[in-house]
C-alpha cells in the first residue's frame, strides 16, 4: 500500500539526511529534494507542491524554529518535521509549540523519521 507520489523537501546542511532517505522515497513513488538554507525552503514553497518539510533545527540561517511560523504562515497545512542532533528538552518544547507534525532526534534512525514522514505524507494527501 502506497499513498500517492509527493514531495518531501529536505532541508539540512549537507546531504546526510536526503542520501539515507532517498531509496526509501524512490521506492514509495516520492521524489526528495534537498536543500541547505531557509531561502531556497521558501523558494520551493512557492514553486512547488511540496508535501512534507523535513527541516533541521540546526540550519544555520533558521534559527531553529523561528522560520517555521514564517513557512506555516506561507502553509498553514504543511506537515513540518524537525530533526535536531541530540535530545534538547527546551528547543523540542519551543519548536513544539509552533504546531509542527514530529520532532525527530537523529540518532533515534532512520526508520522512526521513515514512519513520520509516511504518516505526515498521508495527511497532507487528504
Amino acid at each position: 500500500m502506497t499513498e500517492r507520489s509527493g514531495l518531501v523537501l529536505i532541508a539540512e546542511r549537507g546531504c546526510g539526511l536526503a542520501q539515507g532517505l532517498k531509496p526509501w522515497a524512490a521506492e514509495q513513488g516520492h521524489l526528495c529534494k534537498a536543500v541547505d538554507n531557509i531561502k531556497d525552503v521558501l523558494m520551493t514553497l512557492q514553486t512547488e507542491k511540496v508535501n512534507v518539510l523535513v527541516m533541521d533545527a540546526g540550519l544555520p540561517e533558521a534559527m531553529g524554529y523561528e522560520a517555521i511560523s514564517i513557512i506555516k504562515g506561507l502553509h498553514r497545512k504543511l506537515p513540518i518535521i524537525v530533526t535536531a542532533e541530540e535530545n534538547n528538552p527546551e528547543q523540542e518544547s519551543r519548536i513544539r509549540q509552533q504546531g509542527i507534525f514530529y520532532y525527530h532526534v537523529k540518532s533515534f534512525g532512520l526508520d522512526e523519521l521513515i514512519l513520520a514522514i509516511s504518516n505526515a505524507m498521508m495527511r497532507s494527501s487528504h
